[in-house]
């Protein structure tokens, strides 16, 4: 007898570098397959889909600050993206979002790397 898998209810972040007001849609409607592709695959539901456009880290961060919010008060389990260069600016900040999210009790998805996790007891 196999273990069945619960679906992931997850909210799906679109975030590019490098891009112009021409071409950022095109680009974030790319990185939208890629994370579907993934995400039917592994039993994950994206609920809730959050465009970063062109608009600056300050917006990246609040908007981070409301998917962590999403997870505290239930209405989703995660947050899925490509992957975790295009929402962190060091690796420092990427480990803090990771600590944000676990500690919220949600999981940090990402295509390129899987699930992330800090498997710290405190």
């Amino acid at each position: 007898m196999g273990k069945k898998n619960r679906t992931i209810k997850v909210i799906a972040y679109l975030s590019v570098v490098n891009s112009t007001e021409k071409n950022v849609e095109w680009k974030e409607d790319k990185q939208l397959r890629y994370i579907r592709e993934y995400a039917k695959a592994h039993c994950i539901r994206i609920v809730k889909i959050l465009r970063r456009n062109i608009l600056g880290k300050n917006v990246r961060d609040a908007q981070f600050r409301k998917m962590i919010g999403a997870i505290e008060c239930g209405m989703v389990d995660g947050i899925i993206v490509c992957k975790m260069a295009l929402i962190s600016d060091t690796v420092v900040d990427a480990y803090k979002k990771v600590g944000d999210v676990v500690q919220a009790g949600g999981h940090m998805i990402t295509v390129d790397e899987g699930e992330l996790n800090l498997p710290l007891k405190m």
